[in-house]
């Protein structure tokens, strides 16, 4: 499972690998693995015919330093990969996730001090007791256990992010940093994603593009069930139109999800779907695990 990549044009923040990177890991896989072209991938997880040493290579999120620095990197090895889209943004919008990711990595010279301005935010702000009371039951050690790369600091934050604030509050407090930056939203997320030309270009290209919701909530299972159905209804329309196909492949944004996700991805057809980790429990076709590549560069590293 990859998300961000970096070189000359794409800044390096936190969780970014390179080119020389990918192609380590694709290399690591190729030697110890059986590693597949994404669409013969699927037809064997579609009949059951899997052997445990079968993987395949997935892209979250569709990230334009993905199509600018990992597809060619792909294209050197003569891979297809699975890529999951969020459509909002291939149809002119933007969402905060990645813009409040890339503000994070530009205009503070390192996470914490990062963590640290926003949690002094938060303290100003008319959520501080709610925060407060809210971090008296977060355990660093038991929260989002089975992401290791997750520093205690990483956890704390997205507990408050997902957990104490919710979308609405966190979005609060995220506006009234980036506003003290004067930050001009348009130009600063100009690099940030594909464009349904690029998109269609993967499709076209064989690869395998799939769902990844509307417009990707960091804790889409809080949603109502109408809410999560917009979202991937939404989501499944417009690949749909793009692509003049309709998918049958999805991945779980930030690995949330529940029953009723499960229920209206069956009715939308998806065949073949992916966690965000390798938490061991019983697993459906909706619910294939994945490696996240940060456990990946350690193993290999080590």
């Amino acid at each position: 499972m990859f998300h961000h990549f970096y070189d000359e044009k794409h800044i390096k923040g936190q969780g970014a690998i390179s080119q020389d990177d990918l192609a380590q890991i694709i290399e690591h896989y190729q030697q110890n693995h059986h590693l597949l072209h994404a669409r013969e991938w699927l037809e064997k997880a579609v009949q059951g015919s899997l052997s445990t040493n079968d993987v395949c290579l997935t892209f979250d999120d569709a990230l334009l330093c993905q199509y600018e620095i990992a597809l060619p990197v792909l294209e050197s090895f003569d891979l297809s990969a699975f890529w999951f889209v969020y459509s909002s943004v291939i149809t002119g919008g933007t969402e905060n996730l990645e813009i409040y990711r890339k503000f994070r990595t530009v205009c503070f010279d390192n996470i914490d001090d990062f963590y640290e301005s926003f949690f002094q935010t938060v303290a100003s702000s008319k959520y501080q007791k709610t925060v407060e009371e809210s971090l008296k039951d977060f355990s660093a050690d038991e929260y989002l256990s089975q992401f290791p790369f997750y520093t205690n600091e990483d956890k704390r934050f997205r507990f408050v992010r997902d957990i104490a604030l919710g979308v609405k509050a966190y979005n609060e407090i995220q506006n009234v940093m980036i506003r003290e930056w004067k930050i001009d939203i348009p130009s600063f997320s100009s690099d940030l994603w594909m464009n349904k030309q690029q998109v269609f270009e993967l499709h076209s290209k064989n690869h395998i593009v799939g769902l990844h919701s509307h417009t990707h909530p960091t804790a889409l299972a809080s949603l109502a069930a109408k809410g999560q159905r917009n979202e991937y209804e939404t989501n499944y329309d417009t690949l749909n139109q793009l692509l003049n196909s309709a998918s049958v492949t999805m991945s779980h944004p930030c690995n949330s999800y529940n029953n009723d996700t499960i229920e209206i991805l069956n009715d939308l057809e998806i065949k073949i779907g992916f966690r965000s980790n390798m938490k061991e429990h019983p697993l459906t076709n909706l619910e294939f695990p994945r490696e996240d590549h940060a456990n990946i560069m350690e193993r290999i590293a080590a």
